[in-house]
This record gives structure tokens, C-alpha cells and sequence, in this order.
């Protein structure tokens, strides 16, 4: 018969079977893991030897979500020190607690910390805030344009910005510096009105306004925008010298402001039409009394004496007039040598030159005698207070009549170094048209001659001019 097992020996092989179980267990997994190292490896090796293959891969997969929506910012509340009660921890065990647990009112808690701790910006502010973001960086582009004398991308951008920022002042008055530079005085004029409307003690606006109504004969109104930039900036002294310049203007021309009246104090008078006749220099009263002496004349019959002594006094005459003349000369010869003689040596500083500059202003001559003892490179110490439209004016005279003729002058440093001096950049805006005449003849004088200088310089010195 055979002998019974055991309580131990039965444990005993129920603790091997179970061991026995297990370790095959073991090798399975461990079998697992390193085939799929062993497939992770291959693919990894196959990546490396083709990239693009993994791009293909994707192809046709659903998009990333929230990638392109962006995330909403937080604002930064502060805390509050508030005492936070602690809920008591409920035992596993009690049941009776768990019971009288009101998990509605938990949610409610919870849902009411989650909104006071955390405080998110609206949409619209979100979008608001992007807008003004892209407005500035709009206006940057619009900035390095300018500087780089693309005005019309210039314009492109500081109109994106405007569209963006219709609030912001600067970005009107950004625009109408560029139309200023193309000229287009009514359109600059028109987006500083808008940038003044915006930001009633924006100077930069007023000063390019007067700038555009100046060009357009408007000089009272242009006199009343350079006075408002002298009230927001009395120690502007561009703005003085541009209203000086204004008002001497005036009063050399003798103009008269037209008188502006309200509909009330207005004449109810109508209005009479004039004819008006143009008339040549000798008018009809001449023409008779021309008739009259001739016919006068006709009648006169002089004998042989009245003639010998009418021929005397005539050659008398003539004979004075002409000794007149040459005395005359004489002065203006002697003269000429002696203030000839006078012309100062090149000026050290810039008091000295303005000094000189005052004492040859009358003689175009001296003038270019005297600037011709100046060496290019110290035009920007000499004019370091900046440069006045009718200096500018002057030495463009003188470079374009009397340097170009002479071969031993380099206009291309004249012009260089002219065009480094401070404040050049805003007095072209003042040119008139015999200056830009001069200005296109001495750059196409030194075009012929391009051959002598770096293309890179010289296209350089073409944009410094604007041309």
C-alpha cells in the first residue's frame, strides 16, 4: 500500500511546481525584452542611414493638438494671506462620517478655489495685446526701410501697423516723414493732423506738419505749428531756426496772409465782376507823344551852325558818359583787388568759419576762393551747430560752378564729407530746384569719372543725396 504524503512534502512540491512556473514566466519576458531591443535597434540604425524616411512615416497622421492655438496668459494676482482650514482626513473605517460626506458641496469648493487662484485674460484682450505686438514690430520693419531709403515698404509697413494700432500716434507721423521725403506734402500733412488727434503734445507731429504746410505756401498755419513745438519744447533750436527762417521769408516776399472770416461777419454785399486788360510797356499816351515829336522834329530845319554845335554837345556828352564808365571800372577793379587780397586762410573752428562766412557772403567769388582753402574732411567740425539751407544752397553753387571745373578738386570727398555734416539729412528736404539741378549735375560729373572710385561708395553717396 502506498504510504501517505504529508502536509510538508505536499507544500514542499507545490513550492517547486510554483517555482518552477515562475522562472518560466521570467524567461519569457526576458525573451520579450530583447527582441524588441533588438527591433528598436534596427529601426534606430535605419533612421540614421535614412532621415527622411521617418518624415514619409508621418504622413497622414491627425494634426498635434493645441499646437496652433495659442495658450492663454495668466495674470499675476497676488496672494492673499488667507488662512486655509485644514479638512479633517476621514478614516477608511468610519462609515458613519462617510455617510454624512456632501460631495456636491466639495465639487462646488473646489470649482470656486480653482476660478480665485487662477485668473485668466479674455480672448479679446489676448488678441488686443497680439495686435499691439505685431503693430510694434510692423513699425521696426517700417524703421529699417527708412533708414535703408525704401520709402515705399517703409510706408507698407508703418500702414500694417496703423490697421493693427489705429491708436497709437507715432505711426502716423512715421508715415508722413516718408511722404515728405517723396514729396507728397497734402498726404503728410493729412497723418499728422491724425497723429496730433491722437496725442494732442506729440512734437514730432507738429514739426512735420509745419515742414509739409511750408512746402505748400501754407506759411501762417506752418507758423503756428513751429510756435505750438516751441511751447512743448522751448529748447528746440531746429524748430527756431526753421521759424526765423520762415518769417524772414515772409517778409522779404512781402506776403499777405489771407484774412480768415466766420459766415456771420462776411459781407452780404454781392460781388462785382472786373474786367481786366493786359497792356504792353508802352502804353497809348506814349505812342502819341512819340507821334508828336517826330512830327515836331520833321518841321525843325536846322542851319550848318545849329548842327556843328548840336554834333559838339552830343560828342561832349558821350565823351563824359564814357570817362564815367571807366572810372567806375577803374573803382570796381581796385576794389576787387583789395578784397581779393583780404580773403582769410581756413578756418580752425567753427566760429571762425561762420565769422568769415558772414564778412564773403556778397562775393560768390571769394566765396569758393575761400571754401576752396577747406579740407573735405573738416566740413562736419566746422558745421558741428549744423547746416543752414542757404549755406547748403551756397556751397552746392559753388561746388557746381566753380570746383567742377577744377581737375585738382575731388568733388567725391567735397560730397562725402559734406553730406556727414549735421543736420544734411533735413535740409534736402528744403532744396529748391536749381539746388537739385546742381545736385544731378556734380553726381553725373563724377558718374563719368566712376572708374576712380569704389561702386560701393559711390552708391552710398547717391543715396546720402537722395537722387
Amino acid at each position: 500500500m502506498a504510504s501517505k504524503i504529508s502536509d510538508y512534502e505536499r507544500k514542499l512540491v507545490e513550492m517547486q511546481y510554483q517555482l518552477k512556473e515562475n522562472n518560466a514566466y521570467m524567461q519569457d519576458c526576458f525573451q520579450d525584452l530583447n527582441s524588441w531591443t533588438k527591433d528598436i535597434k534596427e529601426k534606430e540604425k535605419k533612421v540614421l542611414e535614412n532621415p527622411e524616411s521617418i518624415k514619409n512615416s508621418n504622413k497622414g497622421l491627425p494634426p498635434i493638438r493645441n499646437l496652433a492655438t495659442p495658450k492663454k496668459k495668466k495674470k499675476k494676482v497676488k496672494k492673499e494671506n488667507v488662512p486655509v482650514q485644514k479638512s479633517k482626513k476621514l478614516n477608511s473605517y468610519d462609515y458613519r462620517a462617510w455617510d454624512k460626506l456632501d460631495v456636491d458641496k466639495m465639487c462646488d469648493e473646489i470649482d470656486q478655489a480653482k476660478t480665485s487662484s487662477s485668473e485668466y485674460t479674455t480672448d479679446e484682450e489676448w488678441e488686443e495685446q497680439q495686435r499691439k505686438t505685431r503693430a510694434d514690430w510692423e513699425k521696426e520693419r517700417g524703421n529699417q526701410f527708412f533708414k535703408d531709403n525704401m520709402l515705399n515698404e517703409a510706408i507698407n509697413c508703418y500702414t500694417s501697423a496703423i490697421q493693427l494700432d489705429p491708436m497709437n500716434a507715432v505711426y502716423p507721423a512715421n508715415r508722413a516723414m516718408c511722404l515728405l521725403k517723396q514729396e507728397k506734402y497734402a498726404a503728410a500733412e493729412v497723418d499728422c493732423t491724425a497723429s496730433i488727434q491722437l496725442d494732442a503734445k506729440y512734437t514730432k507731429a507738429y514739426h512735420r506738419r509745419a515742414n509739409a504746410r511750408f512746402k505748400l505756401g501754407k506759411f501762417e498755419q506752418a507758423k503756428q505749428d513751429y510756435e505750438m513745438v516751441l511751447k512743448l519744447e522751448p529748447n528746440s533750436k531746429l524748430a527756431q531756426s526753421e521759424l526765423n527762417k520762415l518769417e524772414q521769408l515772409v517778409e522779404s516776399r512781402n506776403l499777405v496772409f489771407p484774412i480768415v472770416k466766420r459766415d456771420e461777419d462776411k459781407s452780404t454785399k454781392p460781388l462785382k465782376r472786373i474786367l481786366i486788360e493786359e497792356i504792353n510797356d508802352q502804353s497809348v499816351e506814349k505812342q502819341e507823344v512819340k507821334k508828336n515829336l517826330e512830327e515836331i522834329n520833321q518841321k525843325i530845319v536846322l542851319t550848318a551852325k545849329d548842327q556843328s554845335l548840336f554834333n559838339v554837345e552830343k560828342k561832349e556828352e558821350e565823351n563824359k558818359v564814357v570817362e564815367k564808365i571807366e572810372k567806375i571800372q577803374l573803382e570796381e577793379k581796385n576794389e576787387l583787388k583789395i578784397e581779393s587780397k583780404t580773403i582769410p586762410n581756413a578756418p580752425s573752428n567753427g566760429y571762425q568759419f561762420k565769422k568769415d562766412w558772414q564778412f564773403l557772403n556778397n562775393n560768390m567769388e571769394q566765396l569758393a576762393i575761400y571754401f576752396q582753402k577747406i579740407k573735405p574732411e573738416e566740413y562736419p567740425k566746422l558745421f558741428l551747430n549744423g547746416l543752414e539751407s542757404d549755406q547748403l544752397s551756397k556751397i552746392l553753387l559753388i561746388f557746381s560752378q566753380y570746383f567742377i571745373k577744377d581737375s585738382n578738386i575731388n568733388l567725391f570727398d567735397c560730397l562725402k564729407y559734406l553730406s556727414q555734416v549735421k543736420r544734411f539729412n533735413t535740409q534736402l528736404m528744403f532744396l529748391t530746384t536749381a539746388d537739385k539741378t546742381a545736385i544731378n549735375n556734380l553726381l553725373s560729373h563724377i558718374e563719368c569719372q566712376k572708374e576712380k572710385y569704389d561702386k560701393n561708395e559711390l552708391d552710398k553717396l547717391i543715396k546720402a543725396y537722395n537722387v
